[in-house]
């Protein structure tokens, strides 16, 4: 997936979604307890961001080791013996 802006969006049930922000697609739907919510309050927005960043970190190392064999691979190709 090419990296695009997403933007966080608290609605009206509470529920927090990530979406595209060009065309508001919603690609993920964060739901958090009653009891979560009592306890954390406002903080859970933070608590939904911390867990997004961490998500998009991981997509962006495991693409980073998918490309690391290919670029190894070509260099081998090139080789001379």
């Amino acid at each position: 997936m090419a990296l695009r802006e997403f933007e966080l969006v608290v609605q009206g049930n509470g529920d927090i979604a990530l979406k595209h922000s060009t065309d508001q697609r919603t690609l993920v739907t964060m739901k958090f307890a009653p009891d979560v919510l009592a306890y954390l309050g406002d903080r859970h927005v933070d608590v939904a961001k911390s867990m997004v960043d961490a998500g998009l970190r991981k997509v962006i190392d495991l693409q980073e080791k998918q490309a690391i064999p290919i670029s190894m691979a070509a260099r081998k190709s090139e080789m001379l013996h």
